[in-house]
């Protein structure tokens, strides 16, 4: 099959043919019909205590078509169903993998997309576990069918966190996460949605995602939090931090209200530092959200399937393998995108 491959960090991808997949007894395997390009990739591409195994094949934010299924597998299942994934497998029997919680397999979890072993989604083909699978029910795209992912790691953010319907709420960051948590807290009745981005192209999706104020990114805490009290009347109940950089965490703390929460979205593997006494002071709640359990993506497709969440706007660009590579190294400075979908048939 046709695959983008990461050889080393500072070197772009490189699409070459490599084996296909092999299903196991208890597996499947998909046809890739989009895979959607993560920041999480971008930044494992460039080395650090996320670098994976040269070798690698990318991508967990993947939807396809089954074509294989094991031997063993007692399943509705079928040839043809379309299907997303979370991007684990798992052994599917331990206390976690029941609770429908996989990344935290107590056994032998399998991150797809992040090392040579469960090679991911910038591919033709990719290996996937039944009890991490979901079917695609009609009328759900292929678009939105891709953006199950993403949209699941902004709803376990907020599912994890104190939201109640009418509190106020401060979004750290419009990337694809910033704006899957945006979506949300409009879903579930936030009061107000403020967003912080430096972005002027992903100022502008907040808006269209729903936000209600957007103020610049590079405004210094004290006066963002003043920004904050006069436009909305109040103060965060929590803030959302999607930025996944060095020092937000610090600012969070500077802006955040006494006895409030801090969510912990964006993946930062860079060392942090920030002052614990501003928290205690503030008998502030820290919470630190990872990846999503199996409900979160069957919401968010059951939710679609309704037509109650419309995330279409994420999506700025289909490309093939063609423009993978490059695509790709642009994607690490460029700020002016979201969403870019893999169509290996493209």
């Amino acid at each position: 099959m046709k695959a983008a491959v990461f050889k080393a960090p500072g070197k772009p991808l490189s699409v070459e043919n490599v084996n296909d997949p092999k299903c196991g007894e208890n597996e499947m395997i998909l046809k890739v019909e989009q895979c959607g390009i993560c920041g999480t990739d971008l930044h494992a591409s460039d080395g650090g205590s996320m670098e994976p195994e040269t070798g690698t094949i990318f991508g967990h934010e993947f939807s396809g078509e089954i074509v294989e299924i094991g031997k063993n597998l007692k399943t509705s299942f079928k040839i043809g169903d379309p299907a997303v994934s979370l991007p684990f497998i798992s052994c599917g029997t331990c206390q976690a993998c029941m609770n429908g919680n996989p990344f935290f397999c107590s056994t032998n979890m399998q991150s797809t997309g992040m090392s040579p072993e469960v090679q991911g989604g910038y591919a033709e083909y990719v290996r996937i576990g039944l009890p991490e699978s979901i079917k695609i029910p009609n009328g759900v795209s292929w678009d939105f069918a891709t953006l199950v992912e993403p949209l699941a790691v902004g709803l376990h953010g907020v599912r994890v966190s104190k939201f109640k319907q009418g509190h106020r709420a401060l979004v750290i960051g419009a990337g694809p996460i910033g704006l899957a948590t945006i979506q949300w807290l409009r879903f579930f009745g936030a009061r107000h949605i403020v967003v912080a981005e430096i972005s002027e192209e992903r100022k502008v999706m907040a808006e269209k995602m729903g936000a209600t104020l957007v103020i610049d990114g590079k405004t210094p805490s004290e006066e963002l939090a003043n920004i904050y009290q006069k436009e909305t009347g109040g103060s965060p109940d929590i803030i959302f931090e999607c930025a996944g950089i060095p020092t937000v965490i610090q600012n969070c703390l500077e802006i955040a209200a006494p006895f409030s929460e801090i969510v912990v979205i964006g993946v930062c593997d860079k060392p942090d530092t920030f002052m614990p006494f501003l928290g205690i002071i503030k008998e502030l709640t820290i919470k630190f959200a990872i990846a999503y359990m199996k409900d979160d993506f069957q919401f968010t497709i059951d939710m679609m399937e309704q037509g109650r969440i419309n995330p279409g706007q994420m999506i700025s660009q289909h490309i093939g393998f063609d423009s993978l590579a490059t695509t790709f190294e642009t994607l690490k400075t460029s700020k002016d995108q979201c969403k870019v979908m893999i169509c290996p048939n493209h």
